[in-house]
């Protein structure tokens, strides 16, 4: 009976030995960081990239950090590694690093235009003038552990950076001048554009405007001041604060006005509006109000083509345009043509997907619109 008791415990004390040595978990008792492999070059002249492209600058490789666990000769893997590839100013031993890539890989990518805005933005570089920089990994390492391996090696190089050409964004652009009595400031008077594309930075103005007049193009950014798209030549534009460049309209009439900021170019054409039809109202309309009694826009007492409101949008919603109540007379745009478009006769109307305070422009001439968010 006795024998059999003292198995029985033994068994037991084997079993708790044995659950205890299968809970404790693996000490790292020695760890190799990664080494980071040889560029191909060591000095990188940026360029600026042609629109809308960001090609590859380089790529950076770099050998697994090793785990060696419980006196083990052999690495083994130790929980998710995760390596940051990290640059800073030669020299300033990784005091501001910033982060260029983060990967469970052992590469990453670098693309011109990320690494010139990283120098200009994060290390005071100037374009033009080559700046000494160096990199490292650092592999976090360890599931719930704050543990770092930093690499044995830095990878020193000198770069470049350009100076980025200015991209206009897609603005308001006003029509600055005398160009009728109504308003005499003329920033009432604003440019549309066929759609919200931010690449086409073509503007179109159809309206009236009084004999005698001059104006110039405004953004929004520059009100209050000279600085506006001002007249070079016959078909030139030039962006400069000048007090002179003023275009000219002689004949009161009406006129369509064509800016390509991209190009600088414009053109300006007589516009026969004889047989226009003439609307007694005009208004937003769409599931905000039911699709039915539409908010009054105001029309200009100069040119009655030329709409405006400002209205606040509780919701989201669709958005056209309805002349005189009457679905005869309905205008829309697609619906990613938000906040510039060009409406046509029955179109799905665009996506106001943001409720707000809204600037609204309406030129039922040529269909075109404007639906701006009020700052």
């Amino acid at each position: 009976m006795k024998l059999t008791r003292y198995i029985l415990m033994g068994m037991i004390l084997l079993a708790v030995f044995t659950s205890c040595k299968k809970d404790q978990s693996p000490v790292l008792t020695h760890s190799e960081p990664s080494v980071l492999d040889n560029l191909p070059s060591q000095n990188y002249v940026l360029a600026e990239p042609v629109e809308d492209t960001n090609p590859l600058l380089l790529t950076v490789t770099w050998t697994e950090t090793q785990f060696y666990l419980d006196g083990s000769t052999s690495p083994q893997p130790l929980g998710p590694v995760n390596y940051t590839l990290q640059i800073d100013k030669k020299g300033n031993a990784f005091a501001n690093p910033q982060v260029v890539a983060a990967t469970n890989g052992l590469s990453a990518n670098i693309f011109v235009s990320d690494m010139n805005l990283l120098l200009l933005q994060s290390f005071g570089a100037k374009p033009g003038e080559s700046i000494d920089m160096e990199m490292r990994i650092v592999a976090d390492y360890g599931k719930n552990l704050a543990r770092i391996a930093i690499s044995g090696n830095t990878l020193p190089l000198t770069i470049t950076p350009y100076a980025a050409t200015p991209k206009m964004q897609m603005m308001y652009l006003r029509i600055l001048g005398d160009t009728h009595g109504e308003y005499p400031s003329g920033t009432r008077l604003v440019m549309y554009r066929n759609s919200s594309n931010p690449n086409d930075e073509t503007y179109t103005f159809t309206g009236r405007l009084a004999a005698g007049t001059s104006f110039k193009f405004i953004p929004e950014e520059s009100l209050g001041t000279n600085k506006s798209y001002c007249r070079k030549d016959e078909s030139t534009l030039v962006y400069e604060d000048r007090a002179d460049g003023a275009f000219t309209n002689t004949n009161e009439g009406y006129v369509t006005i064509n800016v390509n900021l991209k190009d600088m170019t414009y053109s300006i054409a007589p516009f026969d509006a004889s047989s226009a039809r003439v609307y007694t109202t005009m208004g937003p309309i769409g599931g905000f109000c039911g699709w039915d009694n539409e908010p009054p826009m105001t029309v200009s007492s100069y040119d009655p083509h030329q709409w405006t409101l400002v209205y606040e949008f509780a919701v989201s919603t669709a958005c056209k345009f309805r002349g005189n109540r009457d679905w005869g007379n309905n205008w829309g745009g697609g619906a990613d043509d938000f906040p510039f478009g060009k409406g046509v006769f029955d179109g799905p109307g665009a996506n106001v997907a943001k409720p707000g305070k809204y600037r609204i422009h309406f030129n039922d001439l040529t269909g075109h619109y404007i639906i701006l968010l009020q700052k």
